[in-house]
């Protein structure tokens, strides 16, 4: 039966509507993480407890970025000294920052001393096996994170996780390289995929009508949903433009509430539809999961009020919106997941 073609495609697609945009949010998180709590290191002797250059040596090797590594790192924490021209006395980089800052003006610095410590060095990449493995047999992606961490230095900032502390936004995540080379074509993939998956779902009911006299059911979830899935391609592309204008910072918050208006309208107007027709539909889905759904998109509801109310009449902190952020669109996937789970086949 077409119907059994349809309902394939469809538990296809809400699966995939799920897994892509999951991937492409955390990937960019997972990135962002990465290259805000490790560092790249001039090529030193790491190994070595005791490692001395002269001021030409390691002026040479720190000079430019690009000959930095990740992968060459200490793994052990360590102090830095300088010993002058006119002694042989190590100076502290820490206690005498301004000192050495007057004295490589001078010409006057002789050498640099580095001392290894017994502490291990949370920014070297050694100290993350699994991330140390990939990258060092894998040369090309040392090369990619060395490219996004010299052109965005100060993009970066370590966190823990903003899904519980609320450290970043999403745009932050994904609005660098080469993260936007993920979130763009990823969130773009995923509004196509939404755009089948509302199709496949008014297929199904246009088939149900005329197999089960399913008369007056409402196509409005299809129109709410293909207008979501324009906003969200909208917003992907829009992300990381740089244009320093207020209208369109305006702009780029309107698209962001319109997507998430049509999508939870969507979402409500399907269920609903669900719930009405159960009976002549029971053969096709799971009744439990139904009743799950409709749990789920009440609590959708319930929350996106609150959180209008929240945003409309207080001033959260940056954190909470975060936080707001990251657990709202999860949760909002969600309902494809259950999408796949409802339908039955054959």
């Amino acid at each position: 039966m077409k119907i059994q073609e349809d309902i394939k495609k469809l538990k296809k697609y809400a699966l995939l509507s799920f897994i892509i945009p999951i991937f492409a949010l955390n990937a960019c998180l997972l990135l962002y993480k990465l290259l805000g709590n490790i560092d790249n290191y001039p090529q030193y002797d790491w190994d070595q407890k005791r490692i001395e250059y002269s001021v030409n040596d390691y002026l040479e090797l720190e000079k430019d970025y690009k000959k930095f590594t990740f992968t060459k790192c200490p793994k052990y924490n360590y102090q830095v000294y300088f010993t002058s021209t006119g002694s042989n006395q190590e100076i502290s980089e820490i206690a005498n920052r301004d000192l050495i800052n007057d004295l490589l003006k001078e010409n006057k610095i002789k050498t640099k001393i580095i001392y290894s410590e017994k502490t291990k060095n949370k920014s070297c990449l050694k100290n993350y096996p699994i991330v140390y493995f990939i990258i060092k047999n894998v040369s090309v992606l040392e090369d990619i994170l060395l490219v996004a961490r010299g052109e965005n230095n100060s993009g970066f900032s370590k966190i823990i996780n903003p899904y519980f502390y609320g450290e970043v936004s999403i745009s932050r995540t994904a609005r660098y390289f080469p993260a936007t080379y993920i979130f763009k074509p990823f969130i773009i993939l995923s509004a196509i995929f939404l755009f089948l998956y509302w199709k496949s779902n008014l297929n199904i009911f246009k088939q149900l009508k005329n197999s089960k006299n399913l008369e007056n059911f409402s196509n409005y979830f299809f129109y709410f949903g293909i207008l979501s899935c324009i906003f969200l391609i909208f917003h992907a592309s829009f992300l990381g433009l740089d244009i320093d204008s207020k209208l369109f910072g305006k702009i780029r918050k309107l698209i962001i509430i319109l997507f998430i208006f049509f999508e939870v309208a969507a979402q409500v107007s399907l269920t609903k539809n669900l719930f009405k027709f159960r009976e002549l539909l029971k053969q096709n889905i799971n009744l439990l999961i139904l009743k799950i759904k409709m749990v789920f998109i009440t609590t959708v509801i319930i929350l996106t009020l609150i959180s209008l109310i929240i945003l409309s009449f207080s001033d959260p902190s940056s954190e909470f919106k975060y936080i707001l952020e990251w657990n709202y669109f999860a949760l909002l996937l969600l309902y494809y997941f259950l999408s796949r789970l409802l339908w039955k086949t054959k």
